[in-house]
């Protein structure tokens, strides 16, 4: 699965992502960086608990989105600077 961050360095998280999570407007994250990954980590008052069936929805989103992923290249870069992406 891939996303792409708007000129304002916005990002949307899939609706199949934020349904399998249980997110809404206005939900918190902690954002930390992990060598060349960003993480969101959701923020919650109160601790959640998953199902089974939240993680098995999960795996085979991450296994459909798996091989999707673009390769970044100079051309690439030169592609999101001249807006072409």
């Amino acid at each position: 699965m891939t996303i792409t961050m708007t000129e304002k360095h916005q990002i949307t998280i899939p609706k199949k992502i934020a349904d399998v999570l249980h997110l809404k407007r206005g939900s918190m994250f902690s954002v930390e960086l992990r060598r060349n990954r960003i993480e969101l980590i959701p923020v919650e008052m109160k601790e959640k608990k998953f199902t089974a069936e939240d993680y098995q929805k999960l795996d085979l989103l991450f296994k459909k989105g798996r091989g999707q992923e673009k390769v970044v290249t100079q051309r690439l870069v030169s592609r999101l600077k001249q807006g072409k992406i």
